[in-house]
């Protein structure tokens, strides 16, 4: 009998623990617009970039460990970031194109303030890159000469974020995304561009 008593304790136990995490445990939609600009490396030819507006969307999980107010976040986003370069020489020429990916952040977030009307929180954690779209950027210029990258098939980024929650529902943020690693890698030679991107934020979590 005690043996049964004890099992019973244990699994209540067990069952509001579940129970406790589960109601820590959100769903929801999260999209924005991203602000990109490439940072070229090792050009023999010098190449500029302006920031280029880009957008993203998806599906999004929050967890948050009950009264501490850590949790995590994760999505899987469809993202579209507009490339863009221009030449720096005499036969100057410019090329813009979109980069297609799938984007999977996992972010360490804290979360502050008890309102249930409003609340700040921070985030931070890597970012995987997928991409789904072209893998080559190339263009010619004003002598018909043809130059370009050839986009690798995925990236890592590190975001870095905060915002607000309001009514437990809707959020607004603003992040920094930074690369980690190489986007893309030049047709001939040692040349490549890494990009970053500031992103503006808004989630629904149901």
């Amino acid at each position: 009998m005690k043996k049964l008593v004890r099992t019973l304790l244990v699994a209540l136990s067990l069952f509001f623990v579940a129970s406790s995490i589960q109601a820590q445990t959100s769903f929801g939609v999260v999209g924005g617009l991203n602000l990109s600009k490439l940072s070229y490396n090792d050009l023999p030819n010098a190449l500029s970039s302006n920031n280029r507006c880009g957008w993203y969307i998806g599906p999004k999980i929050e967890f948050k460990v009950p009264v501490i107010g850590i949790g995590i976040d994760a999505a899987v986003e469809y993202s579209q970031r507009m490339m863009n370069g221009e030449g720096m020489t005499s036969d100057g020429y410019s090329s813009s194109q979109y980069l297609k990916t799938i984007e999977i952040p996992l972010n360490l977030r804290f979360n502050f303030g008890m309102s249930s009307i409003a609340s700040v929180y921070a985030a931070t954690g890597p970012q995987f890159g997928f991409n789904i779209g072209d893998r080559s950027w190339s263009w010619k210029d004003v002598n018909s000469n043809v130059d370009g990258f050839e986009l690798k098939k995925s990236n890592v980024t590190w975001n870095i974020g905060a915002g607000v929650k309001l009514i437990n529902h809707l959020e607004v943020g603003l992040g920094y995304n930074i690369a980690l690693s190489k986007f893309a890698k030049r047709y001939a030679g040692d040349g490549n561009f890494k990009s970053n991107s500031w992103q503006f934020q808004l989630a629904y979590m149901f």
